[in-house]
């Protein structure tokens, strides 16, 4: 994996040198795109820019891992996008995670590309629909922002709603209201969803997947994955681990 200081070298070093290239406003007018959710018009510009543009400026001498760099600038800088444009700070930052993980996996540049594609797509996606949805209240943005970076806990309804300082009651009310599930459903799909990228993209067991999102037992992990995803967590890694040029 790559190191955290090493992606804050990487992006430094490349919005220097396309601002220097003159590249910076096309790059601009392609990030804007993907902020503002417009997926046909990404679709049309992926297919004809090819790759990476500035797959030109050379950060190492082995061809893919030089674009395996590339690909982490690009994620950095669509999850700088988005968030400007309301994603959830760990959301954007989460799938940025998820697709430097597959790029890291990639064995050619055709596995690479198609999760250069892919990523670029599910931020548009993202940004399409969350245009689309109602705009939630700042309590409730707060609350799944809090959410997002305690997946690792077993949170509360209580702890959350003491957290965004409201009362119990009302938050409830107000997160049904706005989001159409109650919170602990919530709570649940989004560890379904981790779990389904953790399922994907790593080699942890059921087992240390449950722990790591604090499911009271694995049986219980399975059970609301199997309820959720509709095959359990062993059936989910057999159908989408592993593919797409990517080597385990």
């Amino acid at each position: 994996m790559i190191s955290d200081k090493k992606k804050v070298a990487i992006l430094e070093q490349y919005v220097d040198r396309e601002a220097t290239a003159g590249n910076f406003s096309e790059e601009m007018r392609f990030y804007n795109m993907v902020k503002m959710g417009q997926k046909e018009e990404i679709e049309e510009e992926l297919k004809k820019r090819g790759f990476l543009k500035n797959e030109k400026y050379h950060l190492c001498e082995d061809p893919l891992q030089n674009m395996k760099y590339h690909l982490v600038i690009t994620a950095a800088m669509l999850a700088r996008f988005c968030i400007e444009g309301g994603m959830e700070y760990n959301h954007a930052y989460h799938l940025s995670d998820v697709y430097i993980n597959r790029a890291d996996k990639a064995v050619n540049i055709e596995g690479l590309y198609t999760v250069y594609q892919e990523m670029c797509l599910a931020y548009t996606k993202q940004m399409g629909l969350l245009r689309k949805s109602s705009v939630y209240s700042k309590p409730v943005v707060k609350s799944m922002d809090y959410i997002y970076s305690h997946l690792h806990c077993r949170t509360t309804v209580s702890e959350i709603a003491e957290k965004i300082g409201l009362n119990e009651n009302y938050f409830s009310r107000l997160f049904q209201k706005e989001v159409g599930i109650p919170v602990s459903r919530y709570v649940l799909l989004k560890k379904i969803e981790v779990a389904q990228n953790m399922l994907k993209f790593s080699d942890y067991s059921s087992l240390e997947i449950s722990e790591l999102l604090s499911f009271s037992s694995q049986s219980h992990f399975i059970s609301n994955f199997k309820k959720e995803c509709h095959m359990t967590p062993r059936e989910y890694r057999n159908l989408y681990y592993n593919n797409m040029g990517l080597e385990g």
